[in-house]
């Protein structure tokens, strides 16, 4: 049985296609700004908890704090609570992107301006076994605290504003 030469080359060509396709879709390099971040396996006490709540609920917790915070600022009115912080996706992925990450802890700090004390909170990675993980300021992670530009995450934006 003869094989048609035209039937054979296009074969071919369609093989040497996948091959291509499927090389190039392995190979190819992440969007610029786009970044993977690593979902590790976590059994620990943290990993175990459904953090959802209800919009209800949520409601019903800032509705107690707004009427609490505003009780703190009449009887000391040199300290500013805000109502809320935001950050900004940035500082999360930096955190999140830790391939040791499995969460992030949210500490309570007091800014002192001089003219009133701020409550600001400040955000650090948590690994597995509870240890607060830092990244550097110059973007590279590093797991233990100390010199060298280590830290979290600050200066959330207030509501409403806090001073900088």
């Amino acid at each position: 049985m003869a094989i048609n030469p035209k039937k054979a080359s296009l074969l071919s060509l369609l093989g040497i296609t996948c091959t291509m396709f499927i090389l190039n879709s392995c190979t190819s390099a992440p969007k610029e700004d786009g970044v993977w971040i690593p979902l590790p396996k976590d059994t620990s006490a943290l990993g175990r908890i459904n953090h959802f709540i209800p919009l209800d609920q949520i409601k019903k917790f800032r509705s107690s704090f707004t009427a609490d915070r505003d009780s703190i600022n009449i009887k000391s009115p040199g300290t500013f609570i805000p109502n809320s912080e935001a950050f900004n996706k940035k500082i999360l992925v930096e955190i999140l992107k830790d391939p040791k990450c499995v969460g992030i802890r949210v500490y309570y700090g007091v800014l002192n301006t001089g003219n009133r004390d701020e409550f600001r909170l400040m955000l650090v990675g948590v690994d597995e076994q509870g240890k607060d993980l830092y990244i550097n300021r110059k973007s590279e992670l590093a797991t233990q605290a100390g010199d060298g530009g280590f830290g979290g995450g600050e200066y959330g934006q207030c509501d409403p504003p806090c001073l900088k």
